[in-house]
């Protein structure tokens, strides 16, 4: 059975959790200084802010919820300090995270290529990941992403990107 994308409901929140908390601390492992407040933060309340707003999604193989991602055509307030306040008509992907069992088998490649088919045309994708992780920059690349530039905010410098559909 193929992947299924649907946006997230609240019966979704503990699963959605696991697996941003399962990335963060594989992450972690890596060396790399990124999503650390998801191991620290509850994040109860955001989760069920982003599937009341409608932009929390979940990829589901098998009837098992195997990715998470954020998908959100308004700024967020780090949007704009990372990519300053913008007017065109773009989409802004966050935390997009696969279940752990699930790495290696392209289902990040698989939900990126239904977000693009989702997307309606002249609008343009935009989304940002730590410079320091040289996997998640090449990812980006390999799947058509075109890097725009770093910006620093705190002590982090993130790579941004945009994908035209």
């Amino acid at each position: 059975m193929g992947l299924s994308v649907r946006k997230a409901n609240t019966t979704d929140i503990d699963d959605i959790k696991q697996i941003l908390m399962e990335a963060a601390r594989w992450i972690k492992r890596q060396g790399i200084n990124q999503w650390e407040f998801l191991l620290t933060d509850n994040q109860d309340e955001e989760i069920k802010t982003n599937i009341e707003e409608g932009t929390m999604y979940v990829a589901e193989m098998n009837h098992r919820i195997v990715a998470t991602f954020y998908l959100g055509s308004t700024q967020t307030e780090f949007d704009i300090k990372i990519w300053g306040e913008r007017k065109d008509t773009a989409c802004y992907l966050h935390r997009l995270a696969v279940h752990q069992d699930y790495r290696g088998k392209q289902i990040g490649k698989q939900v990126i290529d239904w977000i693009v088919s989702h997307l309606d045309k002249e609008t343009v994708l935009r989304l940002d990941c730590v410079a320091e992780n040289p996997g998640l920059n090449s990812f980006y690349q390999q799947y058509g992403f075109n890097f725009v530039g770093k910006e620093k905010e705190g002590e982090k410098e993130f790579s941004l990107y945009e994908k035209w559909i």
